[in-house]
């Protein structure tokens, strides 16, 4: 990781990795490993304790080296899961490393509650290490946000502090080292900081710890903001690596100095430690080298070798590619666009632009303006600026602007504004960015972008006297502040301006560098592409050529052979055309009797079908009969009620008897529509709910006063679903009208049921009355009603819900049963 980018640093485009989207330099890549060698590893051991360690190795893989879309969190998940089940039965004293990763997924998907009882039950080293593994969470999060580095200062304080009172000096000292960068980022004073950089290393010295020692040393250097001095903390930093055997941190300081030379505008100097560096990582086995060649493709994208820049950024992606890395992909493809956009090569920029976007997005869950700024140029000059507004506003809602967005989207706004000749939305737009960049202190190269965007809308308007400061800015730095493409372009500008203005010379001037610059990287970029196209293809045809004289020779010696040969093959092709024609004798008669039996088969099935679609026919007939007359059976026996109700005086019995006939009446509507209809296995359920909704409203006879507004699609249930969903509809309807409306005199009743997106069903019924009595609660209710609603419910596999605002609400939701096909 090139680690913190300042300010007055960015000399150079090409170091700006993705510009303001920071990631704190002490959070880890895994560059050891590649993800197929893992899985290939874990596929062939037999061994219960390697399995545990790579399982939690690709855990950790996908953690660090992949992003944060849901396939690569379960993935994780699932080879955690693995370790925990192995560590069950494992007596390895390195199963608590699999609570550790569990507390890292956790908080990396935003599961701070599952922590917290995770620490709450911990106790010892482990209460120690989760707190320590909480606090750098929040330390490494991007933004230096003061509230998380105040939660980051309160664990590594508990930790601290626990680690002390039982007497684990290696944890206190791991707590402690945390201290220094958290201080830094909260930008304690200078001198504060260095005393507790001083206290470390005396600390890690008294417990001849010299890997804490190394790891201050490296923190040290990290947070300098002088590159020359971070340089030589870093060299003494070396030594100390390598005394504790940590060959990938040794080797990743190296990668830091060269990334400092960089900085520093030493380029030779830095390609020189880059290549040492890969050397040392293929010696080490190390696979993940593809941030060593991004650093390589940045080196020579100022050195403008746009041929190397291209080689290396390709490898870069190929590394990437191999290893199953996904971790700064979208860098890597926004430096090919880049690459390709300063050879010209319009086609592969866009290419590798659109491929950059969609990683952001999948990768990061973020919409990269800076990104879309590429593709949305191209479409603005395609006169599609309002297509461009119409995305932003979209992306803008869906992903709402971090800190790199709030700068690049105003800038996109205004190119916009600019093509749809809105000169005032224009200007407005633009200043908001300059004054973005200006209030941050980040005078990038993308700030003098934003100046250059600005000259050139204040030329097209003739507003000479705006656009030269914003020129003289950039023209008058003593490095180039972008690339030279776009340093070609500003010398245009100032072109345009001196000539407007009168000062021919002057504008000459600027003409010829402008013409100067371009002249010298893409006309000679071109012919060097084309020297080295010539030059593979000359290869190419002579090998070409050599293939084809071993050709001609393996022919000649053929044809001898073939002259031996052709006299036995006459021989053979003539026996064998007798016993051709005889075979094709035999296959003729073969298949006229095959045929015949087949047609006798064929008639035997027609048969057979014929006979089945009898007794499907009958099957149906027989079904309905049977609906009919359960359906006539539950009338009977409703009759048989209402007779016995007439011999009763008691109001309680009279209700209940009234019940009973409601619940029946309910299954018998299921029978009847089921032998009414053609399709004997479902049942529209907006008709049946009507139906039964008007029954219950004339068995109470409360038309008058109780009104029913449904809300149903009409969707086709199975009859095992639409009987328990019946006998809830009648139990809540008749609850509603027996007790929701007294002292009322109008009453609604609404039902709504839809399909919900998951693939569930969900039925609402809902009333205006005067709601549950107070202190009402469902799990301790008795009532014969509720535990019928309740019982249904389960028998669904579905969740019953009840509450009471304005009225009561009865919320049942399900998964239909499969509709079975009749046979």
């Amino acid at each position: 990781m090139a680690g913190y980018l300042h300010s007055n640093h960015l000399k150079f485009a090409f170091i700006l990795l993705f510009l303001i989207h920071s990631v704190k330099a002490i959070a880890q890549v895994d560059y050891k490993n590649s993800l197929p060698e893992l899985y290939n590893q874990l596929k062939n051991t037999n061994n219960d304790t390697n399995t545990f360690k790579l399982a939690l190795t690709i855990c950790s893989f996908y953690q660090t080296n992949k992003g944060i879309a849901t396939a690569n969190v379960d993935s994780a998940k699932k080879y955690l899961a693995l370790a925990e089940r192995i560590s069950q039965t494992l007596s390895y004293k390195g199963a608590d490393d699999a609570t550790i990763m569990r507390v890292r997924l956790l908080l990396r998907n935003k599961g701070f509650a599952a922590v917290r009882t995770i620490t709450a039950k911990a106790t010892g080293a482990m209460y120690c290490r989760i707190n320590i593994e909480t606090g750098r969470y929040y330390l490494e999060k991007g933004g230096e946000d003061k509230a998380d580095l105040e939660i980051a200062a309160k664990h590594f304080a508990i930790a601290e502090a626990y680690a002390l009172q039982h007497h684990m000096p290696v944890l206190y000292n791991t707590a402690r080292l945390y201290k220094y960068p958290l201080m830094c980022e909260q930008r304690i004073a200078p001198e504060k900081c260095e005393e507790e950089f001083e206290h470390l290393v005396a600390l890690s010295k008294s417990f001849h710890n010299k890997h804490i020692e190394a790891q201050a040393f490296y923190l040290k250097a990290l947070y300098l903001e002088d590159d020359s001095l971070s340089k030589i903390w870093f060299n003494k930093t070396i030594p100390l690596a390598e005394a504790t055997k940590n060959i990938g941190l040794a080797i990743h300081i190296r990668k830091e100095i060269a990334d400092r030379n960089i900085r520093l505008g030493n380029l030779n100097e830095a390609e020189t430690e880059l290549l040492d560096v890969l050397k040392r990582y293929k010696l080490a086995g190390y696979r993940n080298l593809q941030f060593t060649y991004d650093l390589l493709t940045a080196v020579n994208i100022t050195k403008a070798n746009f041929e190397a820049a291209m080689r290396y950024g390709l490898q870069t992606i190929r590394y990437a590619d191999s290893t199953g890395t996904e971790s700064s992909l979208n860098i890597f493809q926004f430096r090919l666009a880049n690459i390709c956009r300063d050879m010209g090569l319009k086609k592969e920029s866009l290419k590798w632009s659109r491929a950059c976007l969609n990683s952001t997005i999948r990768l990061e869950n973020r919409f990269p303006y800076l990104v879309y700024r590429e593709l949305a140029t191209d479409m603005i000059k395609e006169g599609k600026a309002e297509q461009v507004l119409q995305v932003l506003a979209y992306n803008e809602k869906k992903y709402p602007p971090e800190y790199q967005g709030k700068f690049f989207l105003p800038l996109l706004r205004a190119d916009c504004y600019t093509a749809l000749n809105k000169p005032r939305l224009a200007e407005q737009n633009y200043l908001k960015t300059l004054r973005l960049f200006e209030g941050n202190n980040m005078r990038t190269s993308y700030y003098y972008l934003c100046c250059k965007s600005l000259a050139q809308f204040y030329i097209n308007q003739k507003l000479y006297a705006k656009a030269e400061p914003l020129l003289h800015a950039i023209l008058n730095k003593p490095y180039p502040v972008f690339s030279m493409n776009d340093l070609a372009s500003a010398h245009l500008l100032q072109f345009k301006l001196d000539s407007a203005k009168g000062y021919y010379p002057l504008a000459i001037k600027h003409l010829k560098r402008s013409k100067a610059i371009t002249d010298s990287i893409f006309n000679f970029e071109r012919l060097k592409q084309s020297e080295q196209l010539q030059l593979q293809f000359d290869m190419s045809q002579r090998e070409h050529e050599n293939l084809t004289l071993r050709s001609k020779n393996s022919l000649q010696q053929s044809e001898l052979e073939k002259e031996a040969l052709s006299r036995k093959l006459i021989s053979l092709a003539l026996c064998g055309s007798v016993i051709i024609t005889a075979l094709m004798l035999y296959l003729y008669r073969a298949k006229q009797k095959s045929n015949n039996l087949l047609k006798t088969t064929q008639d035997e099935i027609n048969v057979k079908n014929d006979r089945l679609n009898q007794l499907l026919v009958e099957k149906e007939w027989l079904m309905k009969e049977i609906h009919h007359r359960v359906k006539n059976n539950l009338q009977i026996i409703s009759s048989l009620l209402n007779t016995q109700s007439s011999y009763l005086n008691d109001e309680e019995a009279l209700s209940a008897i009234r019940d009973s006939q409601n619940r029946m009446q309910a299954i018998s509507i299921v029978h009847q529509k089921l032998y009414q209809s053609d399709d004997i296995s479902t049942i529209s359920f907006a008709k049946y709910l009507r139906e039964l909704s008007r029954s219950i409203q004339d068995s109470f006879n409360v038309a008058a006063n109780i009104r029913f507004v449904f809300d149903v699609k009409d969707t086709k249930l199975n009859t095992a679903d639409t009987v328990p969903l019946g006998l809830i509809l009648n139990e809540a309807i008749t609850n509603s009208i027996k007790y929701a409306f007294k002292n009322q005199s109008n009453g609604t009743i609404t039902i709504s049921a839809l399909d919900t997106a998951n693939g569930y069903f969900q039925l609402l019924i809902q009333d205006n009355g005067k709601g549950l009595p107070e202190g009402f609660d469902i799990d301790h209710c008795t009532t014969l009603g509720m535990n019928l609603m309740k019982g249904l419910t389960e028998q669904l596999n579905g969740e019953f819900k009840i509450h009471s605002k304005e009225g009561v609400t009865i919320t049942v939701t399900f998964k239909p049963s499969a509709v079975e096909l009749t046979i």
